[in-house]
């Protein structure tokens, strides 16, 4: 019972990121950029964490569009 749960949330989750992947792209077009604006955009940049031993950056965004909430839909409608 456990692990059909589990692939019922990868399957939403997988949906999800598809989906906004589809609608980031479908935003570089004239014609479906306004169906497929940003809704949600949001995140953090860390440009220069230094520790003692590595230097790195890091950038965490959430980004919302009709694609995500497509997907979203889909990914529930497959996982039932």
């Amino acid at each position: 019972m456990a692990a059909g749960s589990s692939r019922k949330i990868w399957l939403v989750l997988a949906s999800l990121i598809i989906g906004t992947v589809v609608g980031l792209y479908l935003q570089r077009f004239a014609l479906t950029e306004p169906f497929f604006r940003d809704i949600l955009s949001t995140g953090f940049d860390l440009r220069d964490v230094n520790l003692a031993f590595a230097e790195f950056g890091l950038r965490l965004s959430i980004r919302w569009n009709a694609g995500t909430v497509a997907g979203g839909v889909i990914g529930i409608w497959l996982a039932r």
